[in-house]
Parts: structure tokens; C-alpha cells; sequence
């Protein structure tokens, strides 16, 4: 097996996204060098796309693949004319284009036969490679005789791997995936008198770099995205399915000059060799650089989106580079250009998926779609860059007649990218409604249209397309949820760049594209945040989500879900209450305590807060209530205790002990001097998991200061409070079972996606009391009906438990989450993320410029980077430039604290999907600008 390992690195040419040569200079020396340039190919879209159309250029239906008109009889070959020339898409494919031209009396323009015979073998070009110096996935070619069973060349370290024929083909019926030695052996069974290169499978995404080698250098031109196999196009998984252009921008770091270097340097070794003109080479991303794949020593259907991005750019189109570079003894001078904004074309190749009979296709030309409605081909030339964001251009490809599966049957481009820029990406519907619209009307005998069914309610879908629109939404989110690390996880747009995106009048009228909506939001509204979880991201206490809660959240939308009043929602009800019996389970918890699912923590805290009030106050504040709780609490213990009406004076806030917790004994005392000054302590709010440094106040000992004083003690643990389900969290549980009330988090360290909060009592029949619908009637006649009228029926109606009358089913996302993984895979993700902040933590006490600050705890630590010779102000100022960096540099998140009066740098490490490889990565970044300070 051999591998190329040289890294590919930008040669150093013109500085630009795209390269050729001045389009007024190439024009002027064509039309001094022809007279006539004749474009072959059963499709016009590379002729088409030269803009402006020169009028030297024009295109004759020529291609292998459909048998050349007879001659008339007695007419002898016209004399050749220097001045006239033909240029072929794919010579090596056939005899056609050089009997035309010989019958006509033109010049073909091919590059050299045995050249390109060499380079266009997927064998031989991993020769061509390693002369470029341009890495290519290990392989090993598996002979045509004296074969050995397909197990002897099976390498049991590649979990898939690539089989290819030698000839490179335009059908990928060359090119399979095999994942196993059967697979092998069926492939080799079907190739048994060739040579065959297994390749290991790279899962990368797919480039395309379109390039001419001209007598004097190479040309690297644009770079696009190459869709390979889509299953909605092809019949085969090797076959090209269409191009997307692409900018440096749209890919990551580096991949861009990767791609145009390795052109280069493959094109140099081609023209050394004596190959002229237009190429493509193929690559495929892997573990973050290029491998190359193979070459296309001809021309390629993405030169039709090419040209239109080197017209947009000021350069002479590849079709008249590649005239060029056979006419000149040297090109013209370099010229680059920046990829204009906004380019962002896309083609898509549609191929026949079985053997069939093609009735009447439509016509090439540009068409406009309203939902399913297609009309056109409308007037004007079809040239891709003039499309409307509404149209397509569709250039016909197979005739009426047979065709067999993998034949093209069709070229469609559009002015936007049609797919998820991703190894493996699914055609978005809009371009797939294109296709089915076209393709159907391609099929139909007679040219009638199908009865309209009946007009549908107002508010309402049809079938088709809310199944079109659902697909398209849960391919959004799996590209989401699989591709953590896609964008930087730092992100805050400025305000005036998303007004400008997203403010906008009122729609009067709606749209039948609603994948594009979902697209819309996801690209322009969703995707511009911080993204909570990526791997890299340590700042707040970030929610994580799974892909089964995203999907309960979208039932419990289609059905309506209100677990309220029994009578509205009795399943719902019942989901809530086993939901909430597990998560007492989880938590070690007493059966008789209960409760309700609510937004989040500080819902739960003004909830607990509210009947702790009523209880122990008797339903009303009083100006003498305290309220006690530390100064380590989260913000919400305040809002909560104006909102129930208390004043800023009435909540007491201690300062936290040496560990920044609660302390119990000053509490004990602050209690005792109040009520000796007449006041009313009534309740205690401990921290289970602080927020800045994840501290545990004293519970044991806060609930004996309760007890003695007969105060109600609630504790937050909306963060911590999960690490009761391990085995590191079990001394917390009798502790828990102490409190009066509970807040637990689920959208934190239960990994769950926003909203999901729960409050939990040790006696929760106080809810009612407080919240009962019965209670606060004005007038209970609307409302009745909902109430069991039987004291003894078991029916419950939530609505009674808190605020909300009307209540989404967020139960049922924990609920799903709990049933798909069970609750040892949360006990081990919880203790996972534990882990890695001790790992963090010995990093950093490891690290001669690195200062732990305060010791992990339930995943959450701080720490310094240690400037030397800075005072207290420098040093805080260091804390904050560190954290600036980071989150600029693009890999991670990292934001301040305060500890004790001093700015801290905090990490909070609970994402499932964190490596110790992440958390080194961000303690290197923190001395690497901590240097700079």
C-alpha cells in the first residue's frame, strides 16, 4: 500500500479565488486567431455559458454517445482551415468529434491521445500524483491475472474502502463501495480480465478544480463542491450528480488553496508531459487536507458553471483558454480576481434510475416554478448567470425513445446551491421539486395535466408537500446534530447585519416553497448564535440536546400535547407524571414527592418561591419576610422574590465562605438577630451547583439550620442536581430528600434541548394550593367542565400545579431521551463530563503559567493565566484579553468570571461530545495569548 504523505501548500502565484487570463486581452487575440470555433457535445451549456457570446462561437449536437448524421452521399471531406476550429467535450470517448471534424474540414483541438490515456486511468494517475507530490487515500492495485480470493487484499483497518476500474468512465458504473471482502469479490468477479485499484474510503466532502494547462504554466480556475451518487439522481453510487461553486469562505480553513495548489502541481506534471488544454482533478477531503482521486483530462459539465463565474469575474471563459493554450506559444499575462459575492451556482446531473421509455422531454430552455407548477421554456437566452432566484435552466439530454439506467437524461442549473455543503449531502427540495416537475412532464404522453384535487382548508398543507417539507426539516437538524464542529462556536452577528437579513414587511401572501423557508431561517437566523454545543464551547452551562428530544418536541407540537386538565390531555398528564417519577427515581428521591415541568430554572425558582410564601407566610407578603440565600446565587433568586413580592431589603444575601458556599453557622446566626428584631425569617434558597465556580452549599447542615428554625428550604440545583443519579452524587440524596423544594434543570446536565425545567416538592399537594385554578376564579363556569366532579377520582389536572393554564409537553423530550438511551448512558455522560474537568484541572496545575483558581466541581472550574510581573489590574485585564482571543480565534468559547473580586477564566466541560483533545486545545490557546499580554 503507498501513500503520498507531502503536505499541499498555495504555490505562489497571482493572489486571487480565481485565476485565467483578462477577458478584453483573450478576446482580441481569438478573434485575430479564428474565424470559427465549433463547440461538440450533445449539450450546448458550455457554449451557452461563454458570456458574451462571441459571435465566432457557436454548437453542433456531436458526442460519443449518438451516431454522427451520414454524410451526403458523394460529398468528399472539405479541405481543413486552420482558422476553424472544433473543440470536443470529450474526445477520448470516441471517434465522432474527429470524423466530424475531418468531414467538415475543421481543426480539432484534443490534447494529446496517449496523455490523455495515461492520466484519465485511475491506475496510472496515482503515478501522475506522486510526481505532483499530491496526496492520495493508501491503496493497492489488485491485478487483472493470477488473482488472489478478494479476503487476500482485504485490509481489516479500512472500515469501507473504494473499488475502481482502470478506465475512467462517465456513468461511475467504474466506481463502487465495498465494505467488506464479499463486496470485493463481487466487484472483482464483475471485473475479471482488468486490473482494479481498492482504494480506502476518505468520508470527506468532495472538490472539483477546474484548470487548463496551457504551452507555459497551468491556470487554476474555480473550485466547486462535487455531488457524487445521490441516491435521488443516480443508480449508481460512483456517478457524478453535479457541482456547486464554491469560495474559500464556504469551506474549512485551508481547503481552498489545498485544492487550487494540487491542481497546479498536477497540471504542471501534464504539461510536462505534452497535455494541453482543459482538465479537472477530483479530491476528496480527509481528517482536515485534500487527497486526490483522479484526473479529467477533458472537459468537464461543471466548465459551464466555471464560465459563468470567470465572466462574473472580468476572465476569458475556459472554453476559450483551452483554444488558447493549443493556438499560443505562451499565455498571456496572469490575472486573478476574488470569487464574486454571492456566486454560488449549482447544476445537478439527472440520470435514469432504471431502464425505461422517455415519452416526451422537455424542451431545453428556462423555466420559472411556482410550487408545482412549472411554466416555461421562456424567451431569452438560457445562460445560468441571468437566472431569477425562481427559475432553472433545463438542457435536455436523452431523446425520446429507450433509455437504460445511469444514461443522463437531463443537465438542470440553478442561480443557488441545491445541497448542504457535506460529504454526503441530500438534494434540498426545492431542487428536488424542480426535478420531479420537469422529469414528470418529461414523461407524459399526451401533454394533459393530472385532475387538481380539491382546494384545501385555509392554514392547510397537502399531503405531498408537508412530507416534501418534513423530510427536508429533519435533514436539517441531523446536519445540524452530526456536524458539531462545522462553524465557529463563537458567534454574535452585529444587530444592523441581522436587521438587514431579517426585518421585513409583513407577507401578505405566502410561498410554496417552504423548504426554502426552513433553509432561510436555519441559514440566516438559527445558525448566527453561539453554538451551545460545540465541543469547544466552556461558557455558561451550555445545553447540548439529542436528536430523540428534538423529535418528542415535534410530536407533542402536531398533537397539541397540553398535559393541563385531564380532560384536554389525559395522555399527556400521564407522560408528565411517569416522567417525573423517573427523574425521582434518577435523583434518589422519596416516592411521595411530586411536582411539574416548567420552562426552566428560574421558573422553577419563582414556582417553589411562591409556595413557599403562601405556606409560610399565609398567602401574602409581609414587610417583615426575610429570605436568605448567598451571594454565589444564581440571579434568579432575586427576580423570583421581587416577583412574589418581596423588596431588595427583604432577600438577605450572605457572603459565601471560604469555599463559596452558604455558611450555615452565619446563617444560623443572621436567622437568630432577625427574629430578635422583630422579623419574619420564612425561607432559605441553597445552590446545588453555583453557576461561576459549580459550588455545592452545605446541605446537610442548611437543612438542621431549617429544621431548628422552621424555615422553608428550597434548593437550585437547575445544573447540579443531576449528578445525584451517579455514584459520585449519591452522598447529595438524603440531603435532596430534606428540602421542601427542588429545581432541576434538564436542559442542562440532562442534555436536553431548551425548555425543559422542573420543580419538585416534598410535599407537593402545596402546589394546588397556591396555583389552583379553583382558587383564583373569577368565574369557574368556562373552566368546570375540565374539573373531575368525583374528590376520589384519580384524574390530575396539572393546570393546578403552577402558573401555566396552557402547557407544551416538555416531559415528553426526556421521556423519549430516557426510553432511546436509558439512564446509565446519562449517569455515564454525566460522570464523563466530571471527569474531564479533573482532567482540566490537572492540566492546569500542571502548567507553569497556569493558576487554578478554584478546584473542579460538578464540571465547572477557574483558573489564571499567570502574566509575569503584572499587578491585580493587569492581570484581571490579561483574563479578559485571553478570553477575547479565544473566542476570535474561532475553535472555542471561554468567558470571565468573578471569584473573590478577581477576574478568573471558567470552564464548564458536561458536553457528551468533549475530548481531553478539546480541552488541551483551548488551555494552549489560553497561554498562547496569554504571552501576548
Amino acid at each position: 500500500m503507498r501513500e503520498v504523505s507531502e503536505p499541499v501548500r498555495p504555490a505562489g502565484r497571482a493572489a486571487g479565488d480565481i485565476e485565467g487570463i483578462d477577458a478584453r486581452t483573450g478576446l482580441r487575440l481569438l478573434a485575430g486567431l479564428v474565424d470559427e470555433v465549433v463547440w461538440l457535445d450533445h449539450c450546448p451549456a458550455v457554449s451557452a455559458s461563454f458570456q458574451p457570446a462571441p459571435a465566432w462561437l457557436r454548437h453542433e449536437p456531436v458526442s460519443a454517445w449518438q451516431p454522427l448524421p451520414a454524410p451526403p452521399a458523394g460529398r468528399p471531406p472539405c479541405p481543413p482551415d486552420p482558422r476553424r476550429i472544433c473543440v470536443s467535450f470529450a474526445p477520448e470517448h470516441g471517434d465522432n468529434a474527429r470524423t466530424w471534424a475531418r468531414t467538415h474540414g475543421y481543426r480539432l483541438l484534443a490534447p494529446d491521445a496517449g496523455v490523455t490515456a495515461w492520466a484519465a486511468d485511475k491506475i496510472s494517475a496515482t503515478g501522475l500524483f506522486a510526481e505532483a507530490g499530491v496526496p492520495v487515500p493508501p491503496f493497492l492495485v489488485i491485478p487483472a491475472a493470477g488473482r488472489e480470493p478478494a479476503q487476500a487484499y482485504w485490509s481489516g483497518r479500512w472500515r469501507r474502502a473504494v473499488a475502481q476500474r482502470a478506465a475512467n468512465n462517465l456513468l461511475g458504473r467504474g466506481t463502487v463501495l465495498v465494505d467488506g471482502p464479499s463486496a470485493l469479490g463481487a466487484c472483482l468477479d464483475a471485473w475479471p480480465d482488468e486490473p482494479v485499484k481498492l482504494s480506502r474510503f476518505a468520508p470527506g466532502i468532495s472538490l472539483t478544480v477546474t484548470a487548463c494547462a496551457g504551452p507555459d504554466r497551468t491556470v487554476v480556475s474555480a473550485v466547486s463542491h462535487q455531488l457524487v451518487g445521490l441516491a435521488e439522481l443516480a443508480a449508481s453510487w460512483g456517478a457524478h450528480c453535479g457541482n456547486q461553486l464554491v469560495g474559500p469562505a464556504d469551506l474549512p480553513e485551508g481547503l481552498y488553496g489545498q485544492a487550487r495548489a494540487a491542481a497546479h502541481r498536477v497540471g504542471e506534471v501534464l504539461r510536462g508531459r505534452g497535455f494541453r488544454g482543459v482538465f479537472g482533478l477530483d479530491l476528496v477531503e480527509d481528517g482536515g487536507r485534500l487527497r486526490a482521486v483522479e484526473v479529467n483530462p477533458r472537459f468537464q459539465t461543471v466548465v459551464s458553471l466555471v464560465q459563468a463565474a470567470e465572466g462574473a469575474a472580468g476572465l476569458l471563459p475556459s472554453l476559450g483558454l483551452h483554444v488558447l493554450s493549443f493556438l499560443l506559444p505562451a499565455l498571456p499575462p496572469a490575472a486573478a480576481a476574488p470569487l464574486p459575492a454571492g456566486l454560488r451556482h449549482s447544476q445537478l446531473v439527472v440520470h435514469a434510475p432504471a431502464d425505461a421509455v422517455v415519452r416526451r422531454p422537455a424542451p431545453t430552455g428556462r423555466y420559472r416554478r411556482d410550487g408545482r407548477a412549472v411554466t416555461g421554456p421562456l424567451p431569452g437566452p438560457p445562460v445560468v448567470s441571468r437566472l431569477a432566484d425562481d427559475e432553472a435552466l433545463w438542457w435536455a439530454v436523452a431523446r425520446s425513445g429507450p433509455v437504460t439506467a445511469g444514461q443522463e437524461l437531463a443537465l438542470v442549473q440553478f442561480p443557488r446551491p441545491v445541497a448542504g455543503l457535506r460529504p454526503r449531502p441530500h438534494l434540498r427540495p426545492g431542487a428536488s421539486a424542480w426535478i420531479a416537475a420537469l422529469a414528470r412532464d418529461a414523461e407524459k404522453e399526451d401533454g394533459t395535466t393530472a385532475d387538481e384535487p380539491d382546494p384545501l382548508p385555509p392554514l392547510r398543507l397537502d399531503e405531498r408537500r408537508m412530507r416534501e417539507a418534513g423530510r427536508h426539516a429533519v435533514e436539517l437538524v441531523i446536519d445540524r446534530m452530526t456536524t458539531p464542529g462545522s462553524r465557529p462556536p463563537c458567534h454574535a452577528p452585529s444587530p444592523g447585519a441581522l436587521r438587514a437579513r431579517l426585518d421585513e414587511p409583513l407577507p401578505e401572501h405566502g410561498t410554496h416553497d417552504l423548504p426554502g423557508l426552513l433553509d432561510h431561517v436555519a441559514e440566516r437566523a438559527l445558525a448566527e448564535a453561539t453554538r451551545l454545543d460545540h465541543p469547544r464551547c466552556f461558557a455558561f452551562v451550555p445545553s447540548t440536546g439529542n436528536f430523540p428530544a428534538v423529535l418528542a418536541d415535534a410530536l407533542a407540537s402536531a398533537y397539541l400535547s397540553v398535559p393541563g386538565a385531564w380532560l384536554v390531555g389525559a395522555g399527556p398528564t400521564r407522560i408528565e407524571l411517569t416522567t417525573l417519577r423517573w427523574l425521582k427515581t434518577f435523583l434518589g428521591l422519596p416516592d411521595g414527592h411530586g411536582g411539574l415541568f416548567v420552562s426552566g430554572g428560574s421558573t422553577a425558582n419563582l414556582t417553589c418561591l411562591a409556595v413557599a410564601r403562601d405556606h409560610r407566610l399565609g398567602g401574602r407578603p409581609q414587610p417583615d419576610a426575610r429570605l436568605y440565600c448567598s451571594s454565589q446565587a444564581h440571579p434568579s433568586v432575586a427576580q423570583a422574590a421581587h416577583l412574589v413580592g418581596l423588596t431588595r431589603e427583604q432577600l438577605t444575601v450572605l457572603p459565601p465562605d471560604d469555599a463559596l458556599r452558604l455558611d450555615a453557622g452565619a446563617l444560623a446566626e443572621r436567622i437568630g438577630h432577625d427574629r430578635r428584631a422583630g422579623l419574619r425569617p420564612f425561607a432559605v434558597v441553597a445552590t446545588l451547583g453555583t453557576t461561576g465556580t459549580g459550588a455545592v452549599d452545605p446541605l446537610d447542615r442548611l437543612a438542621d439550620v431549617c429544621q431548628e428554625a422552621g424555615l422553608w428550604l428550597h434548593v437550585d440545583g437547575a445544573h447540579g442536581a443531576a449528578v445525584a443519579g451517579t455514584s459520585r452524587g449519591h452522598p447529595l440524596r438524603d440531603a435532596l430528600g430534606r428540602a421542601d423544594s427542588l429545581t432541576v434543570d434538564p436542559h442542562k446536565w440532562l442534555f436536553q434541548p431548551y425548555e425543559i425545567g422542573c420543580v419538585l416538592l416534598r410535599r407537593p399537594e402545596l402546589l394546588p394550593e397556591t396555583f389552583g385554578v379553583a382558587r383564583h376564579a373569577l368565574d369557574q363556569g368556562y373552566l368546570r367542565p375540565a374539573h373531575p366532579v368525583d374528590p376520589a377520582c384519580e384524574e390530575v389536572n396539572l393546570s393546578d400545579y403552577g402558573p401555566q393554564q396552557s402547557r407544551g409537553l416538555r416531559a415528553l423530550k426526556l421521556w423519549l431521551s430516557l426510553k432511546t438511551f436509558g439512564a446509565a448512558a446519562f449517569r455515564q455522560a454525566i460522570e464523563q463530563g466530571a471527569g474531564l474537568a479533573e482532567y482540566a484541572a490537572g492540566l492546569v496545575e500542571a502548567h507553569p503559567e497556569l493558576e487554578l483558581v478554584t478546584p473542579p466541581s460538578l464540571a465547572i472550574l477557574t483558573f489564571r493565566y499567570r502574566p509575569r510581573d503584572a499587578s491585580a489590574r493587569d492581570a484581571d485585564a490579561a483574563q479578559a484579553h485571553i478570553s477575547r482571543r479565544v473566542c476570535a480565534d474561532g475553535g472555542a468559547v471561554l468567558l470571565t468570571t468573578t471569584v473573590r473580586g478577581a477576574t478568573v477564566l471558567r470552564m464548564c466541560t458536561i458536553n457528551p461530545a468533549t475530548t481531553r483533545a478539546d480541552v488541551a486545545y483551548v488551555l494552549d490557546l489560553v497561554t498562547r495569548y496569554g504571552r501576548e499580554t
